[in-house]
């Protein structure tokens, strides 16, 4: 039982947890001795109940903080009650038991007030190498996790504030970075014992009633919010689906499939359709996956909550099959999960929750394009002096392009969806702690997602060894490489494939030499350009170039439709070429040096595109008659569709041209017509995407505006958009 709580002091007390929770995740960080974290911050940290219940996860990675809980709640139901005491800390690399993979160790403390059990702490971290056969231990060539690191399910790591050197000796001995990771795990033991003093004073000051009552106050408050939010959403359904390329093994593509149905207040992930677990390393089990659901929700409805997880909890059904890529059963290989499965799923996620809310007059502004979808991670393995290895990690896919809005472009360069807080490594520190030359990063042209709003472009990094052997293992974890990771919104596309690709047998040395320091490809020459698969493990050499790149923004709304000048001032800027202006945008820049617009020949320009659409097009659906429909707008839909009252009718219509879809409860896109493209067509960097995939363009019978964008296999049928519910009806 807790005591009612006066608003003022709750206040006080909820920001105080906040800023306990945020303090700790910053202290692990700044004592960590590995540059994915202090300098990546390729971490989390979370407070929570007594009996398990999500209080507080932070702004970092996303996933680490949404799964702390569930490894509290196994550590509660699987170890006895009297041993759990005032000093232990539990930890964990399972991500069966809340791990998202081996590397990233949870360890999680109980906190104890006059012996009673009132909350636990919990911090992870990413271990740069924990084992197993590939350095890094994402492991390219694994059939399951027996091929993997070890993992460890929930073992008492600390007793009496102090770690047990035995256990920690074992879990070190599999690493080929001990030292990194021993540091890693006093920061996170250091970060816990503050949390335990300072929630100490907290209760000291408040009384254990009153902090008990906050507890409970927060979760309500962001439940009650967050349902209020989803009440003044429409009723209905929306559908995205996805895909993940190779395995590790094989090239093979896996279908992620979720549909979310919003009833109410309430909300059910449908992830029903995603592909069978694979034979290699790119599965994640069920609580990464879950992660990946409340992280959607934390950023799409929580902007200015508590990030109190147990809230989204009781208001959320996942429905999932056991034994799918994203809800993988043991001994399923999950050494990637991290940053295949997980992401992959993150990004179909968001993208059905984004259609979603365009159909919200109050929360469409919160609707957004993929983010820099998928990874394009590089790890380069030299030695260092000692004959060690040294794993240098280019973060540079922190850098990534941001989704368009319903109200303006993606950020370019700005960052990973599911971490805010992240950051792209300094040069200088990856140089310093790995045998790597980073040579150049820039933003990269035509990489934004085309659309009304345009999405973000991505950074192209390249670079080379340093001061290393002649031979040293690179490893390629990347994903959108056949095909583009991300979707746009409302017939915006979606941004660039990734790629990464080796100049062998270069001249980069020789250009350094005499001072010209290269800032593309075409700059340098070569003996062969090796295009790297999305999984691998290869070589790179003194004279070999590395160039990649990471996941670009996706676009909102008809590129046709984008003002004419800001296509000219991506121009000058450079984050747009004058041909993508012309072919995509529809944009006719005078000139010789492109520098202003030709209004005339841009209108008739646009006018001949939207006709040559329309003419290349076919009908979803039978269509009959075009009908236009007049009435009163209920709500949104996507950028040019919306529903409307007429005659006692609804239905739903192009808000441009007012042309009829169909009935209100109907799918729009099955009224409209729909061509498909080559992936070329939509951005010329994806000229190393396979050719089974393609665009396919949905647009408006009546003006030939887009209205949605789909990339998938030539052969699979075509995908669900949006569903209302009509009045008196259920989903």
């Amino acid at each position: 039982m807790t005591d009612p709580l006066d608003p003022v002091t709750f206040e006080v007390i909820r920001h105080r947890l906040w800023a306990i929770n945020d303090d700790q995740a910053r202290m692990g960080a700044r004592l960590s001795g590995t540059p994915i974290i202090y300098e990546g911050y390729d971490f989390n940290a979370a407070l929570v109940t007594a009996d398990g219940r999500g209080l507080y996860t932070g702004v970092y990675i996303m996933h680490h903080g949404a799964t702390i809980d569930g490894f509290v709640r196994k550590v509660l139901t699987e170890w006895p009650s009297e041993e759990i005491r005032e000093g232990d800390m539990f930890f964990t690399n399972d991500p069966w038991w809340g791990a998202l993979h081996a590397n990233d160790g949870i360890l999680a403390m109980p906190i104890f007030w006059e012996g009673e059990l009132v909350a636990w702490s919990g911090i992870v971290m990413h271990d740069d190498d924990v084992g197993s056969p590939v350095p890094g231990s994402f492991v390219s060539g694994a059939k399951d996790r027996f091929g993997e690191a070890p993992l460890f399910p929930a073992i008492k790591m600390v007793e009496n504030f102090e770690p047990r050197w035995d256990v920690e000796r074992a879990y070190l001995r599999n690493s080929r970075t001990p030292g990194g990771n021993a540091l890693n795990m006093r920061a996170r033991i250091a970060a816990l014992r503050t949390t335990y003093r300072r929630i100490g004073e907290l209760i000291g000051q408040y009384g254990l009633s009153t902090f008990l009552a906050a507890q409970e106050g927060i979760i309500d408050y962001v439940e009650r919010v967050v349902r209020r939010r989803l009440s003044e959403i429409p009723d209905g359904s929306w559908y995205a689906q996805g895909y993940h390329d190779h395995d590790g093994n094989e090239n093979n593509v896996y279908a992620i499939c979720c549909r979310v149905i919003k009833r109410g207040d309430s909300l059910v992930f449908d992830m029903t359709g995603t592909a069978p677990q694979a034979i290699g390393s790119i599965n994640c089990a069920r609580p990464a996956m879950e992660g990946a659901v409340m992280g959607v929700i934390l950023t799409f409805l929580c902007y200015d909550l508590p990030w109190a997880i147990a809230g989204l909890r009781n208001l959320t059904e996942i429905i999932s099959e056991p034994g799918t890529l994203n809800n993988a059963l043991s001994p399923a290989g999950v050494s990637m999960a991290s940053i295949t499965g997980t992401l992959s799923t993150q990004d179909v996620i968001a993208h059905a929750f984004a259609k979603m809310l365009l159909s919200s007059e109050r929360y469409r502004q919160e609707a957004q394009g993929t983010w820099s979808p998928g990874i394009s991670g590089v790890r380069i393995v030299t030695r260092d002096a000692d004959g060690e290895p040294a794993l240098a990690r280019i973060t540079d896919t922190f850098g990534g392009g941001g989704g368009a809005r319903t109200f303006t472009d993606g950020i370019d360069s700005g960052g990973i969806f599911h971490s805010m807080a992240s950051r792209v490594s300094n040069v200088e520190a990856l140089e310093a702690r790995g045998g790597i030359l980073q040579v150049y990063r820039r933003e990269l042209p035509d990489s934004g997602g085309a659309g009304r709003f345009r999405g973000g472009a991505t950074i192209e990094f390249a670079g080379t060894t340093h001061k290393a052997g002649e031979e040293n293992v690179m490893l390629v974890r990347a994903s959108g490489v056949l095909m583009p990771g991300g979707r746009g919104l409302s017939g915006g596309s979606p941004g660039a494939a990734v790629h990464n690709v080796v100049l062998r047998g270069s001249d980069i040395r020789r250009r350094l030499a005499e001072g010209r320091v290269p800032v593309s490809a075409t700059e340098l020459s070569s003996n062969a350009i090796d295009v790297q698969d999305p999984k691998t493990v290869s070589t790179i050499s003194a004279d070999d170039f590395l160039i990649g790149t990471s996941g670009s923004g996706s676009g909102y709304g008809d590129p046709l439709r984008r003002e004419p000048q800001s296509v000219l001032h991506d121009v000058r800027i450079g984050l747009v070429s004058a041909q993508a202006a012309r072919s995509i945008y529809g944009v006719v820049l005078r000139g010789p040096d492109a520098d202003s617009v030709d209004e005339a020949a841009t209108a008739a320009a646009r006018d001949a595109q939207r006709a040559q659409r329309l003419g290349e097009s076919r009908p979803v659906a039978v269509l009959g008659t075009l009908q236009t429909i007049d009435g009163d707008v209920i709500h949104p839909v996507s950028d040019t569709v919306e529903a409307v009252q007429a005659n006692g009718e609804r239905a739903l219509r192009c808000s441009l041209c007012h042309h009829r879809f169909g009935p209100y409860d109907a799918d729009h896109k099955h009224g409209s017509l729909m061509r498909e493209r080559p992936l070329t067509a939509i951005s010329s960097l994806n000229a190393l995407c396979s050719e089974r995939f393609v665009a396919r363009e949905f647009c408006c019978p009546g003006c030939g505006t887009a209205v949605a964008m789909d990339i998938q296999e030539r052969d699979e049928p075509i995908l669900d958009e949006c569903r209302f519910v009509a009045p008196a009806a259920t989903v």
